[in-house]
């Protein structure tokens, strides 16, 4: 294999001679494993190599940007050939044409592995809302992959492949790759088209991309860009003016949420709070180091926006996606009670869209008149900034304090995926683009100790301790991701501060990119092999 799964290195590898695409897959294929919760189906090895063969035919001077380049497809996205399941078993359908996104990434040479793990029908942030089994978090199975887009996440994360397709509503696109320590590119709302994708929120659905490095993940958007056209409904034309300022280098202004919005906290402890904070700063740093400015900026109606996807009429537009499937074989309409009691649907999953039952239309008007106010605030405050920097997510979960909120308690909540999406819920809302990229790594502090080395412990954070030290690593090595976010069509100049953001980390893709062992998230207990000290 080659030393990275960058496209430059895997086509460099094929240039030379080194490798070729039917011994890559032979390498990847035994670690492809269809039940180990990355993955709902893969393809069979041959008719992989058979693709594989198919591409060596083509003389290399003819050979496509993506040939020979393995990646593979959230299961909300359509693949010729290949089931449907939305993580919905009794949803599943064998659709007979692949999504124009998918076909384009196709006919560029890219070579389908598989479909892989999300959270049912794209609602959530964690990884774990899915009948299929928690896809393993790359750097240790014990925390959670990150969601909707699980699978996509984690095999980009687990060097399973150079890029998975993933889809983004309300950070589907983003969460995973933070927590997988690899890039998440979520470009302008319509950019790709969405057809062939099982709608979340139709009006807000992106397709997205998990890759190694930024500018690999820019490839395939463009490349899935060109498959729409003027009569796709869920394809936009693009603002070329807009797209066609480029960052050449210079100055640039940049703004973070407001300290009351870098909330920290929760099970990792104070310590591991203050390391986020610090982890952050030095982001911040950084940033500046390139170039940028940093201006302040109220970021309540980015915030207030972000609470209207689950608190709001808008949920309505989840259940509308699936409605046919919900509302299927009854004589009326089902009550917010059957809705959250459907045996199809995971329990959280069914809280979530019972609650749409209660707006009228009505109320769909006054969430688009309150989005509308709050678009002219955000549009406002960003006439002051190229770009917003934030953390990707404000702590990072174990499956099992998930698992203990959202499918165990007498009483469903999802709190800690709200606070997941605190600062990506509003970007598709507010019509802009966003990059997450890794920025630092480090070792869970010790829980029950502050930075001063004093006691202080809350009964989540000795769960955790207890919990950890139980199940064998007590203090695990994780990445942390930051995301850029920027307006719409400025897509292309973001990418290439991200990129140079990206670089300057020293850091690259998943475990061995960040110096940790290979796959360290495959073993139960969560042991690393290698870690950087602190």
């Amino acid at each position: 294999m080659p030393d990275s799964f960058t496209f430059s290195s895997l086509h460099s590898s094929y240039n030379s001679g080194s490798q070729t695409p039917s011994n890559c897959i032979k390498e990847l294929h035994p670690s492809i494993n269809a039940h180990d919760g990355t993955f709902v189906s893969i393809v069979g090895l041959e008719d992989l190599l058979s693709r594989c063969r198919e591409l060596e035919a083509v003389h290399a001077a003819d050979r496509p940007p993506l040939w020979g380049i393995p990646f593979a497809v959230k299961d909300n996205i359509d693949v010729a050939g290949f089931k449907t399941t939305a993580a919905c078993k009794e949803f599943a359908y064998e659709p007979e044409d692949s999504a124009p996104a998918v076909q384009a990434l196709l006919n560029a040479g890219a070579v389908f592995v598989g479909k892989t793990n999300m959270d049912q029908f794209a609602a959530g942030l964690v990884g774990t809302r899915t009948p299929f089994g928690t896809a393993p978090n790359a750097f240790d199975a014990r925390f959670i992959p990150g969601g909707s887009s699980s699978g996509s996440g984690a095999a980009v994360g687990a060097s399973l492949v150079s890029f998975a397709l993933g889809t983004d509503t309300a950070g589907s696109g983003r969460i995973p790759a933070g927590f997988n320590g690899c890039v998440g590119l979520k470009a302008t709302v319509g950019r790709v088209s969405t057809t062939g994708v099982v709608p979340a929120c139709a009006s807000l659905d992106c397709l997205t991309c998990f890759a190694t490095n930024v500018r690999d993940a820019a490839t395939v958007i463009q490349i899935m860009q060109e498959a729409g056209n003027l009569e796709d409904p869920n394809w936009r034309v693009p603002d070329q003016h807009t797209m066609d300022q480029q960052y050449m280098g210079g100055g640039f202004t940049f703004a973070i949420p407001n300290a009351a919005f870098l909330d920290f906290s929760g099970p990792g402890g104070s310590a591991l709070e203050a390391k986020y904070k610090e982890m952050f700063q030095e982001a911040i740093n950084s940033l500046k180091s390139q170039g940028g400015q940093q201006v302040d900026i109220n970021f309540s109606p980015f915030a207030t926006t972000a609470k209207l996807l689950y608190e709001s009429a808008f949920v309505a537009e989840r259940y509308s996606g699936i409605r046919a499937f919900l509302d299927k074989d009854k004589a009326e309409a089902p009550s917010d009670a059957e809705v959250a009691h459907d045996p199809r649907l995971e329990r959280v999953i069914g809280a979530i869209l019972s609650g749409a039952v209660k707006y009228s239309a009505t109320d769909v008007y006054d969430g688009n008149v309150k989005l509308k106010q709050l678009k002219a605030r955000a549009r406002s405050e960003m006439a002051k900034v190229d770009l917003i920097l934030v953390p990707t997510a404000l702590h990072h979960y174990t499956v099992r304090e998930i698992e203990a909120e959202e499918k165990t308690n007498d009483t469903v909540t999802w709190t800690r995926n709200a606070k997941l999406g605190r600062f990506t819920n509003f970007v598709n809302l507010l019509d802009m683009c966003a990059v997450s990229v890794p920025s630092a790594v480090y070792r869970h502090p010790q829980i029950g100790e502050d930075i001063m080395g004093q006691l202080r412990l809350s009964e989540e954070s000795a769960e955790r301790r207890d919990y950890l030290e139980q199940t064998g690593n007590p203090q695990p090595v994780l990445p942390f991701g930051v995301t850029m976010i920027a307006v719409a069509w400025r897509d292309d100049w973001l990418c290439e501060i991200a990129s140079r953001f990206h670089e300057a980390s020293g850091l690259g893709c998943g475990p061995t990119g960040h110096g940790v062992g290979l796959h360290q998230g495959k073993f139960a207990n969560g042991h690393a092999t290698v870690g950087p000290e602190e």
